[in-house]
């Protein structure tokens, strides 16, 4: 644009704070500085209204252009289509926030509709563009605020470019928004995720490698290593949970998240702190050397508890270390039941009655559940209590199958439960 105010003269250039006259190295330097002011901006809180917005963009661009955060004085197009023209950008984005703020700032919705009604946001805000330079770096730290704040969060930095570029072109030539949609919410942290344990030997939960433990080691009973544990690990458990959460608000990276993920998984498991000092009492071990004091928070202290313990499981003999995890593993079950009769009642709840049909296994059972239903029905029961009779029966039928018990009942006294219940919503 050779009237382009915008522009060094003579060049296609953005003028700037720094007097850069070259694209190149005006890019590098944008990218650098829009960089560190959106770590910045990560944790900070625009309002989601046509202001926040411009001071969002003002807060990027700050160190390069004096325009930053301010509309564009320009008309601008893109493959042969224009964005929207100065007379109307402030109204079109002043409507597009007052949309957003009628819907609560889309809080409160499940993943897939969030993710929609958010890509379907930035693309109008992309269509409005109201900057000269810098929309697509503020548009993406404003869907990373409203993710946030919905509860969906997403990683800036997991966005991919490629896509992005071609979702913004695809919704601007079409409106079509649901490129956008899904190139956002690839990008969302997943945190129905369960965290992933690291696992040692004996599939026993171990804390993120680091370097040993810095501190005056102390030696501890395991009798005092387990009283430790139950007044501190509940604490800990809550901090690394907060502490996940706070480095993904912050956009922290990826190795420290995986490690906060790590040693949440440890906190939680199964085969974590509590198991691993029985583990090492059944193994003859009396006590460990762990680094603590006073000042240490809950988490602290049960991390430094977990390298000892680690330390020690690592010097048992692998065959010796089976053998005592096998002994504690015994299963302890009433008479009659058995792991395999476990497996086929959890499958049995599980399946749909069409695949317990297509289990000889499980036929009779579902056979017994379709005849409590039918003959609730021929009773006339309402619909709610057929269901419940269903329930109640499935549970019936694989507390037999647990126990080991026969199936050919009558269909009478499997239902016979739920007398009281007919009774009582008949009289309702």
């Amino acid at each position: 644009m050779a009237d382009d105010p915008y522009l060094n003269p003579g060049t296609e250039t953005l003028r700037n704070k720094l007097g850069i006259t070259d694209d190149k190295t005006l890019t590098e330097a944008e990218r650098r500085l829009s960089q560190a002011r959106g770590a910045e901006a990560a944790r900070l809180t625009f309002p989601a209204t046509a202001e926040g917005y411009r001071a969002l963009h003002k807060h990027l661009f700050q160190d390069l252009y004096d325009w930053a955060g301010q509309d564009r004085t320009v008309n601008i197009a893109k493959g042969g289509s224009s964005f929207a023209a100065v007379p109307y950008l402030a109204r079109e984005l002043d409507k597009r926030f007052v949309d957003v703020g009628k819907q609560n700032g889309f809080r409160g919705l499940p993943r897939d509709e969030f993710f929609d009604r958010l890509g379907d946001h930035i693309n109008e805000i992309n269509a409005i563009h109201p900057f000269r330079e810098g929309n697509g770096r503020a548009m993406r730290h404003h869907a990373a605020q409203l993710a946030r704040e919905a509860g969906h969060p997403i990683r800036i930095a997991a966005i991919d470019k490629d896509k992005w570029m071609e979702a913004s072109r695809h919704g601007f030539l079409t409106g079509d928004h649901r490129g956008m949609a899904a190139v956002l919410a690839a990008a969302a942290v997943r945190r129905d995720l369960a965290p992933e344990a690291r696992i040692g030997p004996a599939g026993i939960a171990m804390l993120p490698k680091r370097a040993p433990p810095e501190g005056q080691r102390y030696r501890v009973t395991l009798t005092k290593v387990r009283e430790e544990l139950e007044r501190y690990l509940p604490a800990a458990r809550q901090q690394a949970a907060e502490r996940l959460r706070g480095l993904i608000k912050e956009d922290a990276s990826s190795s420290a998240i995986a490690n906060a993920r790590t040693e949440l998984a440890y906190v939680r498991h199964a085969k974590g702190p509590v198991y691993q000092a029985h583990l090492l009492t059944y193994l003859g071990v009396r006590q460990v050397d762990a680094v603590i004091s006073a000042q240490q928070t809950p988490l602290e202290r049960v991390r430094e508890i977990g390298a000892a313990l680690g330390v020690q499981i690592n010097a048992q003999q692998p065959a010796q270390l089976q053998r005592a995890v096998r002994a504690l593993e015994k299963p302890v079950l009433p008479p009659g039941y058995s792991p395999g009769q476990e497996r086929l009642a959890a499958a049995f709840l599980k399946n749909t009655p069409e695949q317990n049909h297509a289990d000889p296994r499980l036929a009779p059972a579902q056979a017994i559940v379709d005849a409590a239903m039918q003959t609730a029905r021929d009773r006339g029961e309402s619909g709610r209590m057929v269901g419940t009779i269903r329930e109640s029966t499935r549970q019936l039928v694989a507390d037999r199958i647990k126990s080991g018990g026969t199936l050919d009942v009558e269909i009478g006294r499997m239902t016979s439960a739920h007398s009281a219940l007919r009774d009582k919503d008949r009289t309702r």
